[in-house]
């Protein structure tokens, strides 16, 4: 066939005028992040790092990053890293570390994706407190860490002068703490290749994920607060094709004090793993304590066909996911071909080298059912399957070194969507090693129920709220915290020429075991505290009773 002079003239501007192809986003050649920080607030040492690792790093090394009771100098966890996976464009990807090659770098992503050129600009955490900003209003001396707060980087601020998306200090603006003590930085994946902990030497393809991180604590008369500490992660995807059957979570290597003769077990129902000891006295701590990986919000999950956030609702639009799996719980499974597809199969709930995990001694090689959970039968019961009953027949596993994990997914980023997850490490110490469990779970649903109440949400330290107007009948508040231990509070508001109200607690047989208030109350808010001593563990009821109405809350108090 023979082309005119015209035609091929046309197929030649054609050409000319086609949009070239894409520029590939790159990969950054930084050096791995040096900064580290402390929550030290309340009865937790927690020393942080910003290269996706936690409480192990630098010069912390020998198991004493993360301390509780804090003036103990003993630690139930060695080292805990954020684990991240999905399919970019059919590839398969990961970030997820062990003890080094951590798989962030200091700084965010720019516009196009693409890491900082010199990531150690970026190389700081900063830390702030709510006695920072009070000192700093009373005084106007300020911290560098509160002088310097990195808004243009993402760090959340409570605007105090009228303008939006700026920090100005001087004209009213904070930090936007939760908590009363915050630690802020920012990372990327893309900074940099690893050979990743040298269990492999494939360097990876990034995901091209910004992470923004809070860490915070409150400092409590609640042990349950007290010896806690909590981490928010603001997922920014920035490739440029949609991260599908995405998981994220928090892989640790767990040494509750000594580390050879500990238990890990998943509650299911509360969203957490976690770690005790099968010795009835431990070595280190006495008292054998327990600690927990528990996930406070997991991410928006795909349809699924189940009721993960069990409202009743099966898929509904924004419905987020709890923990999905906690798999990988000991290191003699096999890698599988190579480190991404490793840690993929591990967040999915199954082992390195991607076959299943079933229930019954090991779960390894083993014939009962396929799950996701690694020991979710419950400890203090003897359940099967758990490293107390691992058989069916109550024989129990001896105890080692383990991991603990907490992984939920799948759920789905396009180009330019964001995703925040938040993680708590709960901590008790019962009366003997099952009674730890006990008191861990108690702690952990106290957590749910705090951050589900707002009491973590970032309240303004200089700004006196203004009053709100009286309501136009009673209005009673929920008692915080529920569960409660030594004391809940509660705030009834009173409506201007109220008549007498009686407001009194209950058991769960309709017995009257306290009354609050009884009479005419002055209009406003007014205060109550609900003691906990003397009462039973149980449900009880708090009663307002008035002429024209009458309302009943529900309150468990668990010693």
């Amino acid at each position: 066939m023979r082309f005119s002079t015209a035609l091929f003239l046309h197929l030649l501007l054609a050409l000319s005028i086609r949009t070239p192809p894409a520029v590939a986003q790159a990969t950054g050649d930084c050096l791995p992040g040096t900064a580290e920080a402390d929550l030290d607030v309340n009865d937790v040492r927690a020393r942080l790092f910003n290269g996706g690792n936690l409480f192990f790093g630098n010069q912390t090394v020998s198991g004493a990053g993360y301390l509780v009771p804090k003036a103990s100098g003993v630690s139930p966890i060695f080292n805990t890293e954020l684990w991240v996976g999905g399919q970019v464009d059919g590839e398969l990807r990961a970030a997820g570390a062990f003890y080094s090659s951590f798989e962030f770098w200091p700084g965010p992503l720019d516009e196009a994706g693409n890491p900082p050129a010199d990531c150690s600009v970026y190389d700081r955490i900063f830390v702030v407190s709510r006695g920072d900003v009070a000192r700093y209003l009373e005084t106007g001396e300020a911290t560098a860490d509160l002088r310097d707060w990195p808004v243009e980087l993402g760090a959340p601020v409570l605007d105090g002068d009228g303008v939006e998306g700026n920090y100005n200090l001087g004209g009213g603006d904070e930090p936007a703490i939760s908590g009363e003590q915050m630690a802020w930085w920012v990372m990327n994946d893309a900074g940099n290749t690893n050979d990743v902990d040298d269990r492999t030497f494939l360097d990876h393809t990034p995901l091209y994920l910004e992470v923004q991180v809070s860490a915070f604590a409150v400092p409590a008369v609640e042990r349950a607060l007290d010896q806690a500490t909590l981490y928010r992660y603001r997922l920014h995807y920035k490739g440029r094709v949609p991260l599908d059957s995405a998981y994220v979570g928090w892989w640790s290597d767990v040494d509750l004090g000594d580390a050879s003769d500990d238990y890990v077990g998943a509650d299911t129902t509360l969203d957490m793993s976690f770690v005790y000891n099968q010795s009835e006295v431990e070595p280190i701590y006495g008292i054998p304590p327990a600690a927990g990986t528990q996930l406070l919000q997991g991410p928006i999950g795909l349809s699924n066909g189940r009721d993960d956030d069990r409202d009743g609702i099966i898929d509904e639009t924004g419905e987020r996911l709890g923990v999905t799996s906690s798999a990988c719980y000991f290191d003699n499974n096999p890698l599988g071909p190579n480190w991404d597809v490793s840690v993929y199969n591990c967040l999915r709930g199954r082992w390195f080298g991607g076959s299943t995990i079933n229930q019954g001694n090991w779960g390894y090689f083993s014939e009962g059912s396929v799950t996701t959970f690694g020991f979710p039968g419950d400890p203090v019961s003897g359940a099967y399957w758990s490293a107390e009953n691992a058989d069916g027949e109550g024989t129990s596993l001896f105890g080692g070194d383990f991991w603990m994990s907490a992984f939920s997914g799948p759920f789905r980023l396009e180009p330019g969507e964001t995703e925040e997850i938040v993680f708590a490490i709960p901590f008790a110490q019962g009366t003997d090693r099952l009674d730890s469990v006990v008191q861990l779970r108690q702690a952990a649903r106290f957590l749910q129920n705090a951050y589900d109440l707002g009491f973590f949400d970032p309240q303004r330290v200089g700004a006196v709220p203004e009053p709100d107007p009286l309501p136009d009948a009673f209005a009673l508040s929920q008692p915080f915290p529920n569960p409660f231990g030594a004391s809940a509070s509660l705030t009834l508001r009173v409506p201007e020429d109220a008549g007498p109200a009686r407001l009194s607690v209950l058991d769960a047989l309709g017995r009257e075991v306290a009354v609050l208030a009884d009479g005419v109350l002055p209009p406003g808010e007014r205060s109550f505290t609900l003691d906990g001593s003397g009462l039973a563990s149980g449900v009880y009821l708090v009663r307002l009773a008035t002429a024209r109405q009458s309302e009943t809350l529900r309150v468990v108090h668990a010693e």
